[in-house]
């Protein structure tokens, strides 16, 4: 009997699980194909991204999911919170697939675009070598730097260039907007730049002409950790469920330590513990306490690192700004 490919398998129990739910009956058998279809989706989140994209070949079925991601993106666009955060670690998948299966077809011939499109080439060759980094290994570092170098001489040739079409005054707009979002995220410069390339397309579309659809970008050399305006950025994104269960595990976590009498002995305030006295009875609602403490720390870890992939990277992987770094995915 032959194999079925991982993907195939996860990409048709996802689809049955929707289309089964869409045609349940209210009540109990509602709420049954509901969770089945939550199952679904977490098995198609696991198996779409066990696989890393530089990987050549992909996996057989990465045509049929990416088809399969895009469709059902499509379809549940109005609904993305509440399917948070599978929503958008499919929708990233997406994006990465797209640019390996299916890159835009761009005009070459213009100087504008082609030194964009070296630009490109030169990052996600530099993305590989960082990934397959041996820091003990002088030759691979040597690689590195040599990818690095051409980023940046890539990089010059487009900031040589000056545009002298509407569309690749667009191509350039847009490739600097989506620089900016990515590298800059703290200021409002891409938000600017991404509005002047959005008028650009506008020009473009009245005047029958296709405007140049980037990728998202390669990763580069990252400013290196996440400063706390990511972060903050990252808890907004959650939904308020997500969030009030974080609050919960959070504010029991600090409770349970206040009856085990942590901020007594750190800093003597309140001037007691909260439950004193030497009796066997206290002691075991003091230890039970910081047995609850203990467990809900490891908690909110696992809630917060599993909801926030963007920060702490999918199951058993680093996040991409780690890769940037040198970490092995």
């Amino acid at each position: 009997m032959m194999a079925v490919a991982p993907l195939t398998v996860a990409v048709t129990a996802h689809r049955a699980a929707y289309d089964a739910f869409q045609i349940a009956p209210e009540g109990e058998d509602s709420v049954l194909a509901d969770d089945a279809m939550f199952e679904a989706l977490d098995g198609l989140v696991t198996a779409a991204t066990a696989f890393p994209i530089l990987t050549r070949p992909l996996p057989a079925g990465a045509g049929a999911l990416l088809a399969h991601l895009r469709w059902w993106l499509s379809e549940e666009a109005e609904f993305a919170e509440d399917y948070q955060p599978a929503y958008g670690i499919l929708q990233g998948r997406a994006a990465d697939l797209g640019a390996v299966l299916d890159p835009p077809v761009v005009d070459d011939a213009d100087p504008v675009v082609a030194a964009i499109v070296a630009a490109d080439k030169a990052s996600v060759a530099h993305t590989a070598a960082l990934v397959h980094r041996d820091e003990d290994d002088d030759e691979s570092e040597a690689v590195i730097d040599a990818a690095g170098h051409a980023v940046d001489e890539a990089f010059r040739a487009v900031q040589a260039l000056m545009p002298t079409t509407l569309a690749s005054l667009h191509a350039l707009a847009s490739f600097y907007a989506r620089d900016a979002k990515i590298f800059c995220r703290w200021d409002t410069g891409g938000d600017y730049l991404e509005h002047i390339a959005a008028a650009l397309a506008l020009l473009l579309t009245n005047e029958r002409q296709a405007p140049l659809i980037l990728t998202e970008a390669p990763i580069r050399e990252t400013k290196g950790i996440p400063g706390q305006a990511e972060v903050e950025a990252a808890w907004r994104s959650l939904p308020p469920r997500t969030r009030d269960r974080i609050g919960v595990i959070a504010t029991d976590l600090v409770f349970q330590a206040f009856v085990h009498g942590d901020a007594f002995v750190a800093t003597g305030a309140p001037k007691d513990r909260a439950v004193p006295g030497r009796s066997r009875a206290a002691q075991a609602i003091r230890d039970a306490a910081a047995e609850a403490e203990t467990e809900r720390l490891n908690e909110l870890h696992q809630v917060v690192e599993r909801n926030l992939p963007d920060l702490f990277g999918p199951d058993g992987g680093n996040p991409a700004w780690a890769v940037a770094m040198g970490a092995r995915p």
